[in-house]
């Protein structure tokens, strides 16, 4: 079976993930069964999509091919002639072997896959295609995928708490829900989830967002100090989810500023104007280039620690803020 999973909303890809693992592959082959793969070139793409299993049972080869998609450094690309031979294998792949090609989207842009290469509508032909686009905090999906995830919790929210929850914790699926997970240790053996309790024991992003100033102001031991505190009670996932949001919530902010006024700021990204106003002040020193240079070690911290590139987790994030 062949799957092509792409978008913003990692967690759901995540999920997705997770599900098909439990479902296909047996956990006493599981070392060998499953694989995972970071943008192959020819020959090694070949051999996955032509690898049976080796022991009994199926085997679910998850294949991450961001560069297959974007263009930029280190992208990785195919001619005629090969993609001609990838479309032909894929119709001749094993009952035994199942492939999930993955294409993440960096959070809060306008990056899209360019559905006009090749590669793209092979996959769109041949493979069960799914989107998982970023929710915005009035998508109708938000709130009832709050209540299915609540509910599997065994809490009990109203949709006036929902939208509560959102308004406080923003549309970042991961970091919501580690805090239901979080409010029902806290709440037990009570059920029912209050305004009050949201405010009592959901952390906001204010912490992340002074960590953030310092990234921004160049203080690197204020920022590794904040960080390792950060991570004695978030997960460190979560800590790079919100930089990620909010440096790039500033990059849309300074762009919008040469022909906008804090007001239509404010109305275009759904800020109040006060904030808007803050941001602006202080950004109004800070070269756009140096925005950019941060989110690119985020995003490059992100790829390091989804990859196993490293194995202690946290460093990746250290070292994007140290350069």
């Amino acid at each position: 079976m062949l799957y092509f999973y792409h978008g913003q909303e990692d967690f759901l890809i995540e999920t997705e993930l997770k599900k098909l693992k439990e479902k296909l592959v047996d956990k006493a082959f599981l070392a060998t069964n499953y694989r995972v793969y970071n943008n192959p070139l020819f020959v090694e793409l070949m051999d996955v999509l032509r690898t049976p299993s080796l022991m009994f049972g199926s085997v679910l080869a998850v294949i991450n091919c961001e560069k297959y998609f974007f263009e930029g450094k280190g992208k990785v690309s195919f001619d005629e002639k090969e993609l001609k031979q990838i479309e032909e294998t894929l119709q001749l792949i094993p009952e035994t072997l199942n492939i999930v090609f993955v294409c993440r989207i960096e959070r809060d842009t306008t990056k899209k896959i360019d559905t006009r290469k090749k590669l793209f509508k092979i996959l769109s032909k041949y493979a069960s295609c799914v989107e998982f686009s970023q929710w915005k905090p009035y998508s109708k999906e938000l709130p009832v995928w709050i209540q299915k995830q609540a509910k599997q919790k065994d809490l009990i929210v109203s949709s006036d708490v929902i939208k509560f929850l959102i308004d406080r914790l923003g549309t970042n699926l991961r970091v919501i829900d580690k805090e239901l997970d979080k409010l029902k240790l806290s709440l037990y053996p009570s059920k029912t989830v209050k305004k009050e309790d949201i405010q009592q024991f959901c952390t906001t992003t204010e912490d992340i967002f002074a960590l953030a100033d310092y990234i921004l102001e160049g203080q690197k031991d204020k920022a590794l100090l904040e960080f390792q505190r950060l991570c004695t009670d978030k997960h460190y996932l979560e800590i790079l989810s919100v930089l990620q949001t909010s440096f790039s919530r500033m990059a849309g902010i300074k762009i919008d500023s040469i022909d906008k006024t804090p007001f239509e700021i404010a109305a275009k990204t759904h800020l109040p104007e006060f904030i808007v106003k803050k941001h602006l002040e202080k950004l109004r020193k800070v070269p756009m280039d140096r925005i950019i240079q941060i989110r690119k070690n985020l995003l490059e911290a992100e790829y390091r620690v989804k990859t196993g590139e490293m194995s202690f987790y946290e460093l990746p994030v250290e070292l994007a803020m140290l350069n």
